[in-house]
């Protein structure tokens, strides 16, 4: 069945850089009518150049699977957690699903637990959950995680700074002196710093996984290949 939809200039380009990277090709020049160009017509201007149109077909549908990142929630407004979700034709058979697991333990450096009913599959290690599952009359790979120490951490912090507060107001009435006032500063200044150093770390945690989950959705389709 043909792809009706018509790709912008940024996204051939995209689409043939990620066509021509494995293969070594010299990346061509796409030139339309300014309207956008269909997938059979990228696939006639590689296979100009020696692109296989299988490769131009891949490599759309590992760009179209790269918009479904997103970041769901978020602690001072840095990501606490990262979702992404891969739109596949059909559920995966056992041998592709035992190669998927296989592929998410490398990933994530976790065995991990996995669950299966019929057609619905389950790897989970922690907070990072792995689903395939029905979408409509296609399937889909969703994948979920979320930083599961910001919570405690907050809470932590929330006590921390309350009991400053309270340390200070006492301290106020005894005449303020450096003495009376250590303490609350000692406990506000740990719980500012839990608080700073919780959020400092949570843009490169959500960058390695969505980075870790980039690379599943390119590969995802190509599993379905082999």
């Amino acid at each position: 069945m043909s792809d009706p939809r018509r790709y912008d200039e940024n996204e051939i380009a995209e689409i043939l850089e990620r066509a021509t990277t494995s293969e070594g090709a010299v990346q061509p020049t796409a030139k339309g009518s300014g309207e956008g160009l269909t997938l059979e017509e990228i696939q006639e201007i590689g296979s100009e150049v020696g692109i296989a149109p299988a490769r131009i077909a891949d490599a759309a549908q590992a760009m179209a699977s790269r918009s479904l990142v997103g970041t769901t929630t978020t602690f001072l407004g840095a990501p606490r957690s990262v979702s992404r979700i891969v739109p596949i034709d059909r559920p995966l058979n056992d041998d592709e699903w035992t190669r998927l697991v296989v592929d998410l333990r490398e990933t994530f450096d976790a065995v991990g637990k996995v669950t299966s009913e019929g057609n619905l599959r389950t790897w989970r290690n922690g907070n990072l959950h792995v689903y395939v599952e029905p979408d409509g009359d296609r399937y889909r790979v969703r994948m979920r995680t979320h930083k599961g120490n910001v919570t405690p951490r907050m809470v932590v912090s929330a006590a921390f700074i309350f009991l400053a507060l309270f340390m200070l107001v006492d301290a106020l009435g005894e005449g303020a002196t450096i003495r009376a006032l250590f303490p609350a500063l000692m406990f506000g200044g740990a719980g500012l710093g839990t608080l700073v150093f919780t959020r400092a770390t949570l843009p490169g945690w959500a960058l390695e996984r969505a980075d870790q989950m980039e690379g599943l959705a390119e590969r995802i389709p190509l599993l379905l290949k082999e």
